[in-house]
């Protein structure tokens, strides 16, 4: 039997209390600091110490109330599921959907700042009464939002009402997936071998340096390549382990079966799992996540740019909810 346990009448999603209150902690005490800091400079240079002191302990005071109230209240979003409605709870407003004829969807936008990922809005769409309504869930985190997602719009196939029909349709779908990860061992080798290159350029100009009379020569100039060197070897290097543990993680050999799933030379019966997080097919890198009872997981890369899945991934994703329709929620998006 499966370890999944079916999800109780209602459910509150809202970003954790402790969350909110260290957020808050940061931003009021970084926000006074400044204010300790700034604000004495724009007043009156008559206004005596004291009443000065006075006007930053209101200002800073202002301030932290500001925080703590936008963080508690204004930020604080919750959310409440049930199997019939969809209750969403904001400052000052709580609007109540009907499951049955109200659509949700989710919306992730990733942030970069000099091309570098400095953060991730999650958003809920609501397609209610021809109006799309995009609620944002500040502080959500990927595990919380992903499962509000999943209550919300279950990717588990329907058990079907005719099996004969059921099986045909999974006959029609591929059990065996090839996964071949050549491309990323290939790019891991080449940060490596140039890894590899910097790290002798910078020795050889390490040990050039102690030879005699090398300070004088007109080569001298080119010990300042030692640092650039070393610094760029030790990146292509972290580089190469990243790119093996990427490629490491890529079964080669994949199978769904009726019992569970059989990822290269392991196997993962589905009574033993407790959930199995997969990437929607739209997204360049596509993963999947099993959970053990326990909290023990696994990630393995099954398709990318330099990875490729045969037969395509969406099909793998198709077999996987039809071998799993009796067990719901067994199978989630992992919306990253």
């Amino acid at each position: 039997m499966s370890q999944v346990t079916a999800p109780p009448v209602a459910r509150v999603f809202r970003r954790h209390p402790l969350r909110t209150a260290l957020g808050a902690l940061v931003l009021s005490v970084a926000f006074s600091a400044a204010v300790l800091f700034f604000l004495p400079k724009f007043l009156p240079r008559t206004m005596n110490i004291s009443t000065r002191g006075i006007v930053v302990l209101v200002v800073a005071i202002a301030i932290t109330l500001a925080v703590w109230i936008g963080s508690f209240w204004l930020r604080n979003i919750r959310v409440v599921v049930t199997p019939d409605t969809v209750q969403i709870g904001r400052a000052g407003k709580v609007e109540t959907f009907a499951r049955d004829i109200t659509g949700f969807r989710s919306k992730i936008t990733e942030h970069r700042t000099n091309g570098m990922r400095s953060g991730t809005t999650r958003a809920l769409i609501v397609l209610s009464g021809g109006r799309e309504i995009t609620v944002e869930l500040p502080g959500f985190t990927r595990s919380t939002f992903n499962e509000l997602m999943a209550v919300l719009n279950p990717v588990s196939q329907p058990v079907a009402a005719d099996p004969v029909e059921a099986a045909r349709l999974r006959a029609s779908l591929p059990s065996s997936f090839t996964v071949d990860a050549s491309d990323e061992r290939r790019i891991a080798n080449g940060f490596l071998i140039t890894a590899i290159v910097l790290f002798a350029v910078a020795l050889a100009f390490g040990l050039m340096a102690f030879m005699p009379g090398f300070g004088d020569s007109e080569f001298s100039a080119l010990i300042l390549l030692l640092p650039f060197g070393a610094l760029g070897g030790i990146g292509f290097a972290i580089g190469a382990a990243q790119r093996r543990k990427v490629a490491r993680s890529a079964p080669a050999q994949i199978w769904v079966s009726h019992h569970g799933l059989r990822l290269g030379e392991t196997d993962h019966p589905f009574d033993q799992l407790s959930r199995i997080w997969v990437t929607p097919p739209a997204y360049d890198t596509r993963r999947i996540r099993i959970e053990r009872p326990g909290g023990r997981s696994s990630t393995h890369v099954l398709a990318s740019p330099r990875i490729r899945m045969t037969p395509e991934y969406m099909d793998f994703v198709l077999a996987l909810r039809a071998e799993t329709a009796r067990m719901p929620g067994l199978v989630s998006l992992d919306l990253e």
